[in-house]
């Protein structure tokens, strides 16, 4: 392993910690993307 491998292991372990994801982040993504899309003033047919 090079020391580039471990250097973007490490980052990629400190973002994990920094911004742990729930079970439900996709869908909470989704849904605030929804929001920012009507607040736009355009809606999504579901």
């Amino acid at each position: 392993m090079s020391k580039t491998d471990e250097k973007e292991g490490t980052q990629i372990q400190e973002r994990k910690e920094q911004y742990p994801l729930s079970e439900t982040w996709s869908q909470d993504a989704q849904d605030e993307l929804e929001d920012f899309i009507e607040q736009q003033g355009i809606y999504i047919r579901q």
